[in-house]
């Protein structure tokens, strides 16, 4: 029989270790030593740390109940190992990926009626399988991947919170089932997520900024799914019982068909994968999402629902949702309950203001009534600790900043709109073509990461970090409009006359530009004159 175990066998792949992967022990008790998650496949890599690493650490050592008890783990800097080490001991056979009785996140003789299996790229929202082609699939469906032990368990606990909606397959012993397949499944849970994780230094930091304080503790009967009873096929609707079980949800039921190679070795081609579990509500113990306020919720849904990323906007333009760590925004949004809790830690002088903090967020854009994955968003950005308190004054310029960049875009629209109209040239639609302002801020993107980072090491040069921007945004946005304003063809020097009596023109469109970006970032300071700094000083 084969046997993957999962608590010594590398499988978790980590930055700064010797070998590409580390077993979920090394992981854990050698954290402080390792530089984070590698994050070349950045599904898995949230998956690993709800799924597994976090529940695991949060029922060995429980939870902390009050900022106190949280820095006191900060100020050690590591894992307690034999604490770790004695959870295995108890609990070595529910983490065997081939378990007989009850393999990890699955159950144990899974099959449909007619004992059909599908291709283990079912698992792998980058493969071809079914109407789930992506553009630049290496694959088809008629040629699956061959994936080791380690490449399925993190295909497996990545299936259990991204998964595509729609039909699956119908299991044997579900009475939800109907003509072979049940119907209206939801996308995995983290899939409905706009995911925000903070990421340290170290993987022990990224573990402690992922721990929420809950003052009562572990909720009585919160359990991972380890532990409890082995799953069977049927599932139903229900609310998360606590955070462990949210971290764990099953949200379907998996049986991997491990397989021998010609060498002898085991790998993964086939799998069986059915409906699962469905979360009646995304409860407010969800620690990686920032929130926006419904202003008419329906019925027995909570007023807060999470506030997804959008495809093609860049994090940083969402800074406001991202920094109200207090207070919502104008458009009630909330950052996350974890940024929230760094930011009182740091009030509290809990935390150090140098923190190298970075900010990961993923989300998938769904197709196709959510059965097809068409986008996957990724970013990773720092995060000055020091702008996460509500009055600090770095928090105000960040959030000026992304203004101003909002107001820019505007105007290189509207330039761009202008051109068009003195060429008599219909101005594009809002959601077709490439636009002016979305070049120039992709633009911006490397100056504002450039900021965010000179904050995170100085916070205390705010005025010279602004002064910075305006100058470096300045040149870009007049940059941005060059390429354009050169294209324009002969007649729109020329331009029209509007029936209102308003002259559209390229000369007055580039003036119009220009002052609008004088308006949004103010004028360049003025050099002073060698008279003005005096005869002994040079200009």
């Amino acid at each position: 029989m084969s046997r993957f175990d999962l608590i010594r066998e590398p499988w978790i792949p980590v930055e700064g270790a010797e070998t590409p992967d580390v077993s979920l022990l090394d992981a854990l008790v050698q954290a402080h030593e390792f530089g984070g998650l590698a994050l070349a496949d950045p599904l898995q890599a949230v998956a690993l740390l709800r799924q597994v690493l976090l529940p695991v650490l949060f029922d060995a050592t429980g939870l902390p109940t009050s900022e106190d008890e949280w820095a006191e783990r900060w100020s050690r800097g590591k894992i307690d190992g034999e604490v770790v080490g004695r959870y295995f001991e108890k609990r070595s056979d529910r983490f065997d990926l081939f378990h007989s009785v009850q393999p990890f996140a699955q159950v144990a003789g899974l099959r449909t009626e007619k004992n059909e299996t599908k291709p283990v790229s079912l698992l792998l929202p980058s493969a071809a399988t079914g109407n789930n082609v992506p553009l630049f699939s290496a694959r088809t469906e008629a040629e699956p991947p061959d994936l080791t032990p380690a490449q399925a368990a993190r295909a497996l606990v990545a299936a259990q919170c991204w998964d595509t909606a729609a039909i699956k397959s119908g299991a044997v012993g579900d009475e939800n089932v109907r003509g072979g397949k049940t119907t209206g499944n939801p996308v995995a849970p983290v899939g409905q997520l706009g995911v925000v994780v903070p990421l340290g230094a170290t993987l022990f930091e990224t573990f402690m900024l992922n721990t929420p304080i809950v003052r009562q503790g572990v909720k009585p009967g919160d359990q991972p799914q380890w532990m409890a009873s082995p799953a069977r096929p049927e599932w139903k609707t229900r609310p998360a019982t606590g955070l462990l079980d949210l971290l764990t949800w099953q949200a379907r039921r998996v049986r991997l068909v491990p397989d021998e190679d010609a060498d002898g070795s085991v790998v993964v081609r086939r799998v069986v994968l059915a409906a699962g579990d469905r979360l009646s509500v995304i409860p407010a113990e969800e620690p990686h999402t920032a929130w926006v306020m419904v202003k008419k919720p329906r019925a027995g849904q909570p007023s807060n629902r999470p506030l997804l990323h959008r495809p093609g906007r860049e994090p940083w333009r969402g800074m406001a949702a991202l920094l109200a760590t207090k207070e919502p925004t104008a458009g009630n949004e909330s950052s996350s309950r974890l940024l929230g809790q760094v930011a009182i830690l740091c009030d509290e002088g809990l935390l150090p203001t140098d923190l190298r903090l970075q900010v990961l967020t993923v989300g998938i854009q769904y197709g196709n009534q959510s059965a097809v994955v068409e986008d996957v968003m990724l970013d990773l950005m720092p995060l000055p600790i020091a702008a996460l308190p509500p009055d600090s004054e770095p928090r105000r310029l960040l959030l000026q900043v992304a203004d101003q960049a909002e107001q820019m875009r505007i105007a290189a629209n509207q330039l761009g709109d202008e051109i068009r109209r003195a060429t008599r040239t219909e101005a594009l639609p809002w959601d077709k073509g490439q636009r002016l302002g979305d070049t120039l801020v992709h633009e911006l993107t490397p100056l504002v990461r450039r900021l965010l980072a000179g904050l995170q090491r100085e916070p205390d040069r705010v005025d010279e970090a602004n002064q910075a921007w305006r100058a470096a945004a300045r040149a870009c946005a007049l940059a941005a409009a060059e390429p354009l304003l050169n294209a324009a063809p002969p007649q729109a020097f020329f331009g029209r006359e509007a029936q209102n009596g308003w002259a559209h023109r390229l000369n007055l469109a580039e003036a119009q530009y220009r002052g609008r970006v004088a308006d949004i970032l103010g004028y360049p300071r003025k050099q002073k004159t060698r008279s003005e700094l005096g005869s002994g000083a040079p200009a």
